[in-house]
């Protein structure tokens, strides 16, 4: 999710910890605490882990002839170089031709048919790697100023491509966050050890509902567990629930700290907080189903022109 979706989230479940909102309401700040933490792991990550990634190879087009054909071959030869036990780490690079002018393009994999695509201008070049043990749902753009890494290894279902292998790693990680509860409670309390802890740990949660997943029981594991596949970070539907029900949430636990309470709770999330949420999820749901729809044609079309070329050579 966006960092404004965590940092909500991480106020949000704050409120929850008796003593928080009454302080709040005093002018207390700890409460901005448990946003901060939210946003934390991911702070790790593109400040930190990202810059001493190790990478054993280059993907950039050609500066005379930028090919997509050429780019997919380039990739599929780092396949050929994967050693069993032994992964290669790819970082794929957009081309600046001047101030304002980029090359850039799309990767994909295509696990049915086992191949590397790459598209750029809506050309498409293909080239043959072998079994595919890759989940992630969608394109992968190389756009301007950068692009992705990819962390290509052997295992017992082919080979296996990892999205961003510097992130959601030990950043993102349940025993990360409790020990980070543990270290803000003594240097501050328990009040500020739990909503520190409880900010970092529903970031973490809340990450797991994507498609990346993330390395949660780390330094114990070695290895991010498979999220649950419901949304992707930058959608913008589901970013705006958890903003919303998270500052409802949050406006109605304000309420209830104060002597005489404004809010009526049972009206209010009915109408403020279930409502409007079941309204966004239908339509989500309704667009993701449409896409899956419009992807099956895609695939279908694209089998009857290969049988159609079959055919006609």
């Amino acid at each position: 999710m966006k960092g404004i979706a965590h940092f909500a989230s991480g106020l949000c479940v704050a409120s929850f910890v008796p003593g928080v909102v009454e302080q709040a309401a005093q002018g207390g700040l700890l409460i901005a605490l448990g946003g901060a933490c939210a946003m934390l792991p991911d702070t790790l990550d593109f400040r930190f882990a990202k810059f001493i990634e190790r990478r054993d190879a280059d993907i950039i087009p050609d500066r005379a002839y930028p090919n997509p054909q050429a780019l997919a071959e380039a990739l599929a030869h780092q396949f050929a170089l994967v050693q069993p036990k032994q992964p290669r780490v790819v970082q794929l690079h957009p081309l600046r031709l001047g101030v304002v002018n980029w090359v850039t393009y799309a990767v994909r994999f295509d696990s049915a048919r086992g191949e590397v695509v790459v598209t750029m201008n809506g050309v498409e070049g293909r080239a043959h790697v072998g079994t595919l043990d890759y989940r992630y749902d969608g394109a992968l753009e190389v756009i301007e100023l950068g692009g992705p890494s990819l962390r290509l290894s052997r295992g017992t279902r082919g080979y296996c491509v990892e999205f961003l292998p510097w992130h959601r790693q030990w950043s993102h990680s349940l025993v990360l966050a409790a020990a980070l509860g543990l270290a803000l409670a003594m240097a501050l309390g328990s009040l500020a050890g739990w909503v520190g802890g409880l900010g970092y740990a529903v970031h973490v949660l809340e990450d797991q509902l994507g498609y990346l997943g993330s390395n949660l029981f780390w330094p114990f594991t070695r290895r991010r567990f498979d999220g649950l596949r419901l949304l992707h970070a930058s959608d913008a539907i589901p970013n705006t629930v958890t903003v919303w029900v998270s500052l409802m949430l949050l406006l109605l636990n304000l309420d209830r700290a104060q002597e005489m309470p404004l809010i009526a709770s049972g009206p209010f999330l009915g109408f403020a907080v279930l409502a409007p949420v079941a309204l966004l999820i239908a339509i989500y749901a309704r667009r993701k189903w449409r896409r899956y729809v419009a992807s099956l044609e895609v695939e279908r079309n694209r089998d009857v022109l290969a049988e159609s070329e079959d055919a006609v050579s």
